[in-house]
């Protein structure tokens, strides 16, 4: 099994939520926790208050980690990370 972390800042978490169900993954009905489930890979994340530094405010960070087999995993945080950078537009 392998493990990819990618953190990402501007994102609301419904947002995030919405990217990885249009990539097949669904929340398990089994816990709160914030992770999604896919059939070749799950993903996990945090969620953190971060300091901007020289501008006196703070953006959510969310760090994403990304499980499954390597090929899964590539593939899941590459569709993501083009998902993330057309920011909902």
């Amino acid at each position: 099994m392998t493990a990819a972390a990618l953190s990402i800042r501007g994102l609301p978490e419904w947002l995030i939520r919405d990217y990885l169900a249009e990539m097949g993954a669904e929340a398990p009905p089994d816990g709160d926790a914030p992770r999604m489930v896919a059939l070749t890979w799950s993903v996990s994340w945090g969620r953190q208050e971060v300091q901007i530094a020289g501008g006196g405010f703070q953006l959510t960070q969310f760090d994403l980690v990304f499980r499954g087999d390597a090929p899964a995993v590539a593939k899941a945080r590459e569709a993501f990370l083009k998902k993330a950078q057309r920011g909902g537009g």
